[in-house]
């Protein structure tokens, strides 16, 4: 049987409701403090594991065996044993040691965890790397992850595969445009997200200031001071940009499907250049054409975006990107399940 340790990401979750779907027995597992009720906990097929505060480090020599044991007797219920352990961080180090003797190790590496406030830094970048070398296979979310850790872990490329974010086939469906975004004078740019430190809230400014652009819609929570940066502040006072705040998720895609241009915005920083923005692969699937500074390296590299890069001319680029949606959509689905799909081999 699989366990997949942990879903308590939106994308380490979605990856996990794929897996489940082409192996039924896969356990997901939710790891939250005692006292804590996590945000899984009434999902379908996630098992949430209540363990000592400070699980994930300080008291992992405690609660990685209680994990161990809650997965190994949930496996014995269903007269299996846990044969593969799907790891997310390298936090789950302590349990891949365990483990590497009974079972397949695979590391699914999600994200940048380099990143990450307060995850060890360079102790960290060891962990991880202990646990690349124990695994049976590496996935990684992007290129510049898989290749960096090839580079610096002395990996086998052969045990790395890169399986990037991904899309849901809703996103490919037809919908009734948001009245608020019917409203704006067209064409309507917009980006969908989280609005914090790594957006590049500059860029946002020289593409309301665009004579060629109708609209700039922003959908999503604003989590950055509006005296944080500068353009912030001259973005909301600008008649052509219009903030439309957080909207609940199953809605999301009439959102930007209601976006007749999508606009990718990213800030120059390691950590967006290592992502795999789920953004990036919703806008795919929905099929308009995306406008997208050159900060992380999978959208530059994805076919068919409009890259604006240090020097670019962005009006010459926002005409292409006009020109291209004029030649209508062209929906490009990868989901999940095409992502479970590239590690099957590991798992059968």
């Amino acid at each position: 049987m699989i366990a997949q340790f942990d879903v308590n990401t939106i994308w380490r979750r979605k990856f996990g409701e794929a897996l489940r779907r082409r192996k039924p027995d896969t356990m997901l597992f939710s790891p939250r403090a005692f006292s804590l009720r996590g945000e899984h906990d009434r999902e379908e097929g996630v098992t949430p594991v209540s363990l000592p505060p400070g699980w994930a480090n300080r008291t992992a020599i405690l609660s990685m065996p209680l994990l161990k044991r809650r997965a190994m007797a949930m496996a014995a219920q269903r007269n299996g044993r846990l044969s593969t352990a799907i790891l997310t961080s390298f936090h789950y180090l302590p349990l891949a040691r365990s483990l590497r003797s009974t079972a397949h190790i695979i590391y699914y590496c999600s994200d940048d965890y380099r990143g990450y406030a307060g995850w060890g830094g360079e102790a960290g970048v060891a962990l991880e790397a202990e646990l690349c070398r124990l695994a049976t296979l590496s996935v990684f979310v992007s290129i510049a992850l898989r290749d960096r850790a090839v580079s610096e872990y002395g990996l086998d490329p052969a045990s790395c595969i890169v399986a990037p974010n991904a899309s849901e086939p809703r996103f490919t469906e037809a919908v009734t445009r948001p009245s608020e975004l019917g409203a704006l004078p067209g064409p309507v740019f917009g980006t969908v997200g989280v609005f914090n430190d790594r957006i590049d809230y500059g860029f946002l400014e020289r593409v309301a200031a665009s004579s060629q652009v109708g609209s700039l819609a922003l959908v999503g929570p604003l989590q950055i001071p509006a005296d944080a940066d500068a353009a912030v502040g001259r973005l909301r006072d600008n008649p052509k940009v219009h903030w439309f705040g957080a909207r609940p998720h199953a809605e999301i895609h009439a959102w930007m499907a209601g976006i007749d241009i999508a606009v990718i915005p990213y800030a120059q920083s390691a950590f967006n250049h290592f992502c795999s923005p789920m953004r990036l692969w919703d806008h795919l699937a929905i099929g308009q054409p995306i406008l997208a500074t050159d900060a992380c390296d999978q959208v530059a590299r994805q076919i068919g975006v409009f890259v604006v890069g240090p020097g670019d001319e962005l009006d010459r680029s926002i005409s292409s990107v006009k020109t291209a949606a004029e030649s209508g959509r062209r929906p490009h689905l990868e989901s999940w399940d095409d992502r479970v799909a590239l590690i099957a081999p590991w798992i059968s």
